[in-house]
């Protein structure tokens, strides 16, 4: 069956199209990345899942505080903080994400059809969402997160939005089969601030027209997953997860991830792989494979992921929580 589904990925008539906004879809977790992405099933007490299935909160014991980093490409900086508040019958989330990316260069089109360069701007992201999650059933549970998301290109314009994440996840209580889904970033299509100008020929002569910026779509994804403990000891664990992620601006990808646990999470190691478009190599999807590790001891928690890229650089991810 996985290989019927698999064979799907490289169907050359795939959706593909443009959403803005692709701040919504960068994540810093590395126990989402070590996996493959096959994280929306993953139960951890880490703040930093809640921005991948707001669902996981509902699996925090205690109070807790994490923090993620990445540092990605050309010159762009990626960051993340979370908090997660368990209460009687609920549990509550907060988040704030943030992507700075500097060295853009200004340039602006002259009389003779060429350009001058006039400086340079920057580009700074910044997504704060809330999560409230509880237990429907002894089995089933159910998250919902809103977030308010800004966007500003320099001085030039910026844009607000408001979506919502809802997520699911429900255990079998059979082999650790449990089985999660979740619904991002869904909302109203926002528009820039302001105007902008848009060049043309006509008869040979450059013609400047002010417009005012369109609507365009958020990256509206579903994920669901699946879990199950290939086998468990009292001291040692080892858990494949399978994860559908279908964007709305690209083609499906079928996702795997393993993950090996010593004592519970005293010590993990995770290995995943994304699949779109091809078997190891696609000619559309630039990452090959992703592995990571993590170390928790006396409440303090480091985690670490290394995703590596065919044609792109490799990126690293860092996360650290603390739980009280």
């Amino acid at each position: 069956m996985i290989l019927l589904i698999l064979s799907q990925s490289d169907n050359p008539f795939a959706k593909v199209g443009v959403v803005g906004s692709k701040i919504l879809t960068v994540y810093t977790s590395p126990k989402v990345a070590s996996l493959g992405e096959a994280a929306v099933v993953l139960k951890s007490n880490d703040p930093l899942l809640m921005i991948n299935n707001p669902a996981s909160v509902i699996f925090a014991n205690n109070r807790a505080v994490g923090i993620g980093f990445l540092p990605y490409w050309v010159q762009t900086y990626v960051s993340s903080v979370g908090y997660v508040h368990p209460m009687k019958r609920y549990t509550l989330g907060f988040y704030l994400h943030g992507v700075y990316s500097g060295g853009f260069k200004y340039t602006e089109i002259d009389e003779s059809g060429g350009y001058r360069e006039l400086g340079t701007f920057n580009y700074t992201g910044m997504v704060f969402g809330g999560v409230i999650g509880g237990r429907l059933t002894d089995k089933f549970s159910v998250a919902l997160a809103p977030k308010l998301m800004y966007e500003g290109f320099g001085s030039f314009t910026n844009v607000l939005a408001v979506a919502m994440d809802v997520g699911t996840l429900y255990e079998t209580g059979f082999r650790g089969i449990n089985i999660g889904m979740s619904v991002q970033n869904f909302g109203f299509d926002p528009r820039l601030r302001g105007d902008y100008i848009r060049y043309t020929y006509q008869g040979g002569d450059i013609v400047a027209d002010t417009l005012p910026y369109s609507p365009y779509k958020l990256p509206l994804t579903f994920k669901a997953g699946i879990s199950l403990d290939v086998f468990k000891t009292s001291y040692h664990s080892l858990v494949g997860l399978f994860e559908v992620n279908h964007p709305s601006d690209n083609a499906e990808s079928f996702n795997v991830g393993f993950k090996y646990s010593y004592a519970g999470d005293l010590v993990y190691l995770a290995l995943g792989k994304k699949f779109r478009g091809g078997w190891w190599v696609s000619p559309t999807h630039d990452e090959l494979f992703s592995a990571g590790f993590g170390i928790s001891i006396l409440g303090i928690s480091f985690d670490y992921s290394y995703t590596v890229y065919y044609r792109m650089p490799d990126v690293s991810r860092f996360g650290f929580v603390y739980t009280f």
